[in-house]
């Protein structure tokens, strides 16, 4: 059996990547840091309340930016998602005196940057797949 099947994946739009990482920024955490006061925020030790507030708008803006690309976009949003991550994550470790050490710190940071690449890859998907239906309407009207 000589099985001639190959994986093509897509190279990486980086320009949706950079519009992704910005966009996080510009309407993310910027209101965030306005309105809330994130210092107030971090200060809290419940890291349940980041991880939902960072996840909501991680796929809110990964799903814009999904729905607005032409073309298939998802794991750029994710990729950036993971630079915004390190973001939040450099904001709050200056806010709160958190240095790195110890297994267990650095388990987390992994686990929280791999949880906002999947978030934003599924808020990006999601955006894919609403453009997709738009689309779809759009054709079937016009017919």
């Amino acid at each position: 059996m000589n099985d001639n099947r190959t994986i093509h994946l897509s190279n990486i739009d980086w320009r949706w990547l950079v519009v992704t990482y910005c966009f996080l920024v510009l309407f993310h955490l910027l209101p965030s840091l306005l309105v809330l006061g994130l210092k107030d925020f971090f200060l809290t030790s419940r890291i349940w309340g980041f991880i939902l507030w960072s996840g909501a708008g991680i796929i809110l803006v990964s799903g814009y930016v999904g729905r607005r690309s032409i073309a298939l976009t998802i794991l750029e949003p994710g990729i950036a998602s993971m630079f915004y991550m390190a973001t939040l994550i450099s904001i709050m470790s200056k806010v709160r005196d958190i240095h790195a050490t110890g297994y267990r710190l650095i388990g987390l940071l992994v686990a929280l940057h791999l949880i906002a690449f999947l978030v934003g890859c599924f808020g990006a998907a999601a955006g894919e797949w609403l453009q997709s239906r738009k689309d779809r309407a759009r054709s079937i009207s016009e017919n």
